[in-house]
């Protein structure tokens, strides 16, 4: 036998379900859930860090294939592209792009020499797209958005050049 009492006028009484309502938009999110869930685990959704890791295999791959060009001295790309028209792409870019903080000749100005044979994040192409693509602390912007990955190909070429 269950006890009614009335608090400061409140009268107590118990609810043996809770609100239609309730129950109601429960059950609509429970169903939504499951489906948004299905929906990422079966569609083929991967994460950012597999994209990531995707993003790494496919420059490493065009490191190799930069690197058998460079042994055998020959000018064909992956693709079919020549490296001396990257060259030539990477060389327009950086006049309209690279001279304000690199310097005409690439000697530095406010940003640093391009000549050395040694950069502060590493001269590997890796390195170097990371650098051009997101930019780094101190100056360093990115242009992932203002320029295209073969754009940034070309300027990583340009800039393995200079001497």
């Amino acid at each position: 036998m269950s006890e009614k009492h009335e608090y400061d006028g409140i009268k107590y009484r118990e609810e043996k379900k809770s609100p239609g309502i309730f129950r109601l938009l429960l059950t609509v999110l429970v169903i939504w859930a499951v489906a948004f869930m299905g929906h990422y685990l079966f569609s083929g959704w991967s994460s950012q860090s597999e994209a990531d890791s995707a993003r790494k295999t496919r420059t490493e791959k065009k490191q190799v294939a930069h690197k058998a060009v460079e042994a055998t001295g020959v000018g064909a790309h992956e693709g079919g592209h020549a490296v001396e028209a990257y060259v030539a792409v990477g060389k327009k870019l950086f006049a309209s792009m690279c001279i304000a903080c690199h310097g005409e000749n690439a000697k530095g100005g406010v940003g640093p020499d391009l000549t050395l044979s040694r950069y502060k994040y590493g001269k590997s192409r890796l390195d170097l797209i990371k650098t051009i693509s997101e930019g780094r602390p101190g100056g360093m912007p990115s242009f992932s958005s203002q320029i295209t990955p073969d754009q940034v190909e070309g300027l990583v070429e340009y800039v393995l050049t200079l001497k």
